[in-house]
């Protein structure tokens, strides 16, 4: 009885022991935020190799501490065909074993996996000697203590990825598995397995002592034919023998151990069943159509058939089968643990879909994983924007009309020649698929697709591969801000959706899709124009070309820089020429349509001498590496530290994603950046002028060349004046 208190206890207290002594300082961060998620799911992830070693040590980890501590509390007396530990203790011979193997599978992957770089010279020690002399010790009660150790460290390492709850959670999983399995080889090795020992049947009269063949000289042959005549016949299954604890070579019932187990199975599954709970998966499709929530489900349910199976040992017709129900509980629960091990090598799914708010999400495509963001998430016209290079231009059909998606940089291209085939449709067996293609002025692939009102799901195809990812549109209608973000500056609010996301801070809401920027021309862009117009004029320009488009920002930014231009005295020009100044107000497309035929208009002649001006909003990749130069009015400075992090992290959740101002202006509102009160004029140019030293192998688009993440490729984007008047 004490000994099963004892067992019960370290039950309860080895995972509290192991998160109060400071286990969670073993974790990594945890992954909350959309833009985390995308950015994990789509960074390194594991080879086979690395996910197969871990689920070694890890297994072999519970079952050599599950062995040595539950036989080290609940050990009995050994059972015939025992045999001595390596310390003298008598210990039945499969799970001695049992107990040796698991040290070496510990120890060969502990090993291997140092080797690699993956576990500390301090971990691989542990875990070899702790191991190793759990199993030495087998057989004497001292093998309870290295046995304890093993599951601290399996707690710590099957938490690693986790914190706080997530990590407590982890930790009493770790350790109830860890007895659950050790307690159930336990029992399959003092099992009996094929039923009762023969004895008297049934009516059969007992012989009592000093009687008997030997000692009337009567045949023993002839004893039992006429004890047969004259007993009734009963089934020799039925038959039952009283167990003697204190008769050597006969197994004890032990109900302690029947307890323990069903105890430590009670706790793993809910431990695994709150774990899914507060670490997700977020929906049902994820919870069973993701590696993830299937090795999460695993982890939760096989403890509940190793529990189910030792019920039925206990059972009186059970017990003719004790010893293969016990080894198939333990399989499966060693299953349960292998379960765990993996979820810290699968990427979490996204977050669930909620109306009215962009969804950022990974799908599979051929050997890779592409970032989507599906906006505004109501019923109705979505945006759906894929990562990813080499779309076909809009309206191509065949092959031979694919244009790879490129940025010129002064007669540098980056990007494939090779296309990605990618479509998106709301029912493959009845919608018709919508093929991705490439916008100009942005990266990635774009297609507007229609969704029905409520839950539903979308199915995307690239690179053979076809992933669906659940939406939720609700029933309220799109507004018609949230409308814009299917128009022609569709890329422009995206990458202010994803400067949303990507600024998004653990615990706050995902940020609404709310209005596009081209919705209205704020006050600092309306400042940044009126000192451009100022500039410009004061240095002698008399000309002003004006582009813009029908949005409504444009719209009013046009409006403003003609009458700013002519009441300096400028006149508008209507048709390019040598003196004037373009000034470009349009959204993404047409600016870069604008530039790129400007650039090759002036290698026939001489075009806008008065030089190249762009609306702040225009500062992005796709935009400025149209034109050999051009001067952009910013209210910051697009190559200082805290610039240069939002275009890495952009870059993380959704690799392609170029750096811009719509997007910087969203993330610096969550980080609390202020920005500046007079904006400063900026040239951008495909020159490679060092501004920074780099750190060997450290690449930010100065030297070298075309970082994707750059505000200008191959290029540079530099001050030209000091802060001007907004006014």
């Amino acid at each position: 009885m004490r000994r099963g208190r004892a067992a019960a206890a370290a039950l309860v207290v080895l995972p509290l022991a192991l998160v109060a002594s400071g286990g969670t300082a073993l974790a990594g961060p945890v992954v909350v935020t959309p833009a985390a998620r995308a950015a994990a799911a789509l960074g390194e992830q594991a080879g086979p190799a690395v996910v197969l070693l871990r689920v070694a040590l890890l297994v072999g980890t519970a079952l050599a501490g599950g062995i040595a501590l539950v036989h080290g509390l609940l050990g009995r007396r050994a059972p015939q065909g025992s045999t001595r530990g390596l310390l003298g203790g008598q210990v039945p011979r499969g799970l001695l074993v049992t107990a040796w193997v698991a040290a070496g599978v510990v120890a060969a992957a502990a090993e291997i996996m140092h080797l690699t770089g993956s576990v500390s010279v301090l971990g691989t020690v542990a875990h070899v000697v702790l191991a190793l002399v759990a199993a030495a010790l087998l057989g004497t009660r001292w093998s309870a203590v290295p046995g304890a150790v093993l599951l601290v460290l399996l707690a710590a390492q099957l938490g690693s990825i986790h914190t706080g709850l997530a990590f407590a959670l982890d930790a009493t999983y770790a350790v109830a598995s860890g007895v659950l399995v050790g307690a159930t080889a336990v029992a399959a090795a003092g099992a009996g397995g094929a039923g009762p020992a023969p004895g008297p049947r049934a009516g059969e009269p007992a012989v009592p002592a000093g009687s008997g063949p030997a000692a009337t000289g009567a045949s023993s042959a002839g004893l039992r034919s006429r004890a047969t005549a004259e007993a009734p016949t009963v089934p020799f299954g039925a038959v039952a023998v009283p167990e003697k604890a204190d008769r050597p070579g006969v197994r004890p019932r032990s109900g302690v151990l029947a307890r323990v187990a069903i105890a430590a199975g009670a706790v793993a599954v809910g431990a695994g069943i709150v774990q899914l709970v507060v670490s997700g998966p977020d929906t049902t499709h994820d919870l069973t159509g993701s590696g993830y929530g299937l090795a999460g489900l695993a982890a939760a349910a096989l403890p509940v058939l190793v529990v189910a199976g030792w019920a039925v040992a206990l059972l009186p017709a059970g017990r003719l089968r004790d010893r293969e129900l016990y080894r198939i509980a333990g399989i499966t629960g060693v299953a349960g643990v292998a379960a765990a091990a993996l979820l810290a090598t699968l990427p979490l799914p996204g977050p669930g879909p909620e109306p009215g708010r962009p969804l950022l999400r990974t799908v599979g495509a051929g050997a890779d994983r592409l970032a989507v963001l599906v906006a505004p998430m109501r019923p109705g016209p979505n945006l759906v924007r894929l990562s990813g290079t080499g779309y076909p231009a809009p309206g191509t059909t065949d092959g031979t009309a694919v244009r790879p998606v490129v940025l010129a940089t002064g007669g540098h291209e980056h990007g494939p020649t090779l296309p990605i085939a990618a479509t998106v449709s709301t029912d493959p067996t009845s919608a018709p698929a919508v093929p991705f293609t490439a916008r100009d002025g942005a990266a990635g692939g774009w297609a507007v697709v229609d969704l029905p009102a409520g839950v539903s799901t979308l199915t995307v195809s690239a690179g053979g591969v076809t992933s669906t990812v659940p939406v939720d549109t609700g029933s309220a209608a799109a507004t018609p801000a949230e409308g814009a973000l299917t128009g022609p500056d569709g890329p422009e609010c995206a990458a202010a959706l994803l400067g949303d996301l990507v600024g998004q801070r653990p615990g706050d809401a995902t940020p609404a899709a709310g209005t596009c920027p081209s919705d209205t021309l704020s006050e600092a862009e309306a400042g940044a124009l009126r000192a451009t117009v100022r500039t410009l004029t004061d240095h002698g320009v008399r000309g002003v070309s004006v582009v813009g488009d029908d949005s409504p920002r444009s719209r009013a930014a046009a409006e403003l820089v003609r009458t700013r231009a002519t009441e300096a005295g400028a006149r508008l020009v209507e048709r390019p020429d040598a003196d004037s100044a373009l000034i470009v107000v349009s959204g993404w497309a047409p600016a870069a349509a604008t530039l790129r035929e400007a650039s090759a208009r002036a290698l026939e002649t001489p075009t806008h001498l008065g030089g190249t001006y762009l609306a702040p909003w225009l500062l992005t990749p796709g935009v400025v590496t149209r034109t050999s130069s051009s001067v952009v009015p910013l209210v910051f400075n697009p190559q200082d530290q805290l610039a240069r992090r939002y275009a890495g992290e952009v870059g993380a959740a959704f690799p392609g994603e170029a750096p811009s101002t719509a997007g910087y202006v969203r993330w610096a509102a969550h980080s609390g950046v202020p920005l500046d009160e007079r904006p400063t004029l900026f040239g951008a140019a495909p020159v490679d002028v060092p501004m920074t030293v780099n750190a060997p192998g450290d690449t930010d688009g100065h030297h070298g060349g075309g970082n994707p993440a750059a505000w200008f490729p191959n290029g540079t984007v530099v001050p030209v004046s000091g802060p001007l008047d907004p006014s």
